[in-house]
């Protein structure tokens, strides 16, 4: 789907008119501006979305052609806050392509409603927050309860699923990398020699565009390495998982070539899960807003979940790459960065789960037993001084 080319004046120019910069360059530059500040081409598709369902709106709402409906609206032919009160209506009554049910999600409601306000100022119409909320509330965001996932689901999960996606399922569990982190992964990022084995996560690939690193499980480390002796792609500086088709992608730049195959990559890994999934009748069902209980940031909360339960929530957060105050303070050596990684790897490590973690669970209370026994021995050896004083006081 692809916005019109037609071109647009500025109206605010009243001596001598500007260039004519054409609908499609005002969007471009629109977009580029937001790559240009969060560096990320997922939010820059989620803006060219809720631009393309803009533009439907006012075909099928006003029966006018983008250019035109913002000429009206720039021209005070239309009222902005109302044609996004009305585009509000209009996203509330048409199909989801995403889901069997009438209208968008509130999040995805609020976001192209946001979206259209956002390049109405762009363009030269003036709305303000104030504005809106005088006419009408945008819907609350409404956070949906899901169940965290098992190591019992992970394991069957990685029983039906290929050598290539149980590797990148094991590496997001045990590391807590995004999808498209990991998508990304070239063999240097990868260092063997540690142990643990430690993953340095590119900034280029963040979401916060910010290199940290993170590890990955005895677990992981092995099926990585099975992975690329299996594989004959991923040698010296090449991408471990990225695709490397070069169709019809000749007369791209790197950076738009690298984004196609990282986008393609992700999909593709969605959709083996999703099909191992429908081999899982227990499995194979979704939340409340019609999202698969079962998907790649469920591995993320997995980890986050494990590693807090076994150690703390910092640590956890800290190798996830999240960002918060009580982070800006907390740095680890890499020495014990290691340690305390090694320390919580049998909470992340899926295979053979009741083995180990029955071992774990019989050192904690042999653990235990021994604090107790250390704890009646020195509450006897008080007791005896106690009485050796009063027998011998003048000693």
């Amino acid at each position: 789907m692809t916005l019109l080319n037609r071109s647009l004046t500025n109206p605010n120019d009243k001596s001598t008119p500007m260039s004519e910069i054409s609908i499609h360059d005002r969007v471009e530059r629109f977009l580029d501006r937001k790559f240009r500040t969060s560096r990320s081409f997922a939010t820059k598709e989620t803006y060219k979305g809720g631009l393309n369902k803009f533009k439907d709106f006012a075909y099928q709402d006003y029966n006018q052609d983008l250019d035109k409906f913002l000429d009206n609206m720039l021209n005070n032919v239309l009222d902005p806050i109302e044609a996004l009160d009305n585009f509000y209506t209009y996203l509330t009554k048409i199909p989801n392509p995403f889901s069997k049910r009438i209208g968008y999600s509130n999040a995805t409601i609020r976001q192209y409603v946001i979206t259209a306000k956002e390049f109405l100022n762009d363009i030269g119409c003036k709305i303000y927050s104030e504005d809106i909320r005088r006419k009408f509330k945008l819907p609350r965001q409404i956070t949906m309860h899901t169940e965290g996932l098992t190591k019992e689901i992970i394991a069957q999960i990685l029983r039906l699923a290929n050598y290539k996606l149980a590797t990148v399922i094991l590496i997001a569990c045990s590391s807590g990398m995004r999808i498209g982190e990991i998508a990304q992964l070239k063999l240097s990022d990868v260092d063997f020699a540690t142990n643990p084995t430690t993953i340095a996560i590119r900034a280029e690939t963040t979401k916060t565009r910010e290199a940290r690193l993170t590890h990955i499980s005895k677990e992981a480390t092995q099926a990585l390495k099975d992975y690329l002796a299996k594989s004959k792609t991923a040698k010296n500086n090449d991408y471990i998982f990225l695709f490397n088709h070069e169709t019809k992608l000749d007369l791209l730049n790197e950076e738009e070539k690298t984004r196609r195959r990282v986008r393609a990559t992700i999909h593709n890994f969605e959709n083996q899960l999703n099909h191992v999934i429908a081999d899982i009748p227990e499995l194979n069902k979704r939340a409340e807003n019609m999202r698969f209980q079962v998907h790649f940031h469920a591995f993320r909360y997995f980890f986050k979940t494990q590693v807090t339960d076994a150690h703390e929530s910092d640590f956890a957060e800290a190798l996830m790459g999240h960002k918060s105050i009580k982070l800006l303070y907390y740095r680890q050596n890499a020495k014990k960065r290691l340690k305390t990684y090694l320390d919580v790897e049998h909470a992340l490590t899926i295979a053979e789960t009741e083995h180990i973690e029955r071992n774990y669970s019989e050192l904690q209370l042999d653990n235990q037993q021994l604090r107790e026994q250390l704890n009646s021995l020195g509450a006897k050896f008080r007791d005896l001084e106690k009485r050796f004083e009063v027998l011998n006081p003048q000693s």
